[in-house]
């Protein structure tokens, strides 16, 4: 889902956990995965498989999450590793060597995951109109919440 000229050290995913289209999930995908969980509705048996999960959960609403900054710090972290970068996040957040592959999760796949996904793309410097297209590109309806659209040009 990068635009080009952006590399990363995984592929990003993004999808939701009661969504009736995208990629069909076995849980062995995501053995050694690391899963974003933003909605804590993923089922128990991918969240148990995934070699690291990671959970900033918060609601699909129309006002900045009150939990903000927590959630722009793991994204902004994340991308650091993807680029090969020591992250900043606690050293218990996440390994220092990206996996794989990368899924972030919500409900449906579309805001809460958007939002995430959009934020590790601009802090693998991605512009901000350039991550929404992405976003929405790989998640047709995605970012439908201008709070969160806004969150990801900033």
């Amino acid at each position: 889902m990068l635009p080009a000229g952006f590399e990363t050290a995984a592929e990003l995913w993004i999808g939701g956990a009661h969504t009736a289209f995208g990629e069909d999930l076995g849980v062995e995908t995501m053995r050694g995965a690391w899963l974003v969980d933003c909605a804590n509705e993923f089922p128990a048996r991918f969240r148990e498989a995934a070699g690291l999960s990671l959970y900033r959960v918060f609601t699909d609403t129309e006002e900045s999450p009150p939990n903000w900054q927590r959630i722009d710090a793991l994204a902004r972290s994340l991308a650091a590793c993807l680029r090969g970068e020591i992250p900043l996040a606690d050293p218990w957040d996440h390994p220092q060597e990206p996996p794989a592959r990368i899924y972030v999760v919500c409900k449906q796949g579309l805001n809460r995951s958007g939002l995430f996904t959009g934020r590790i793309l601009r802090g693998l410097g991605v512009p901000g109109e350039v991550a929404v297209a992405a976003v929405r590109a790989a998640r047709p309806g995605a970012l439908n919440n201008q709070t969160f659209e806004r969150l990801v040009r900033e």
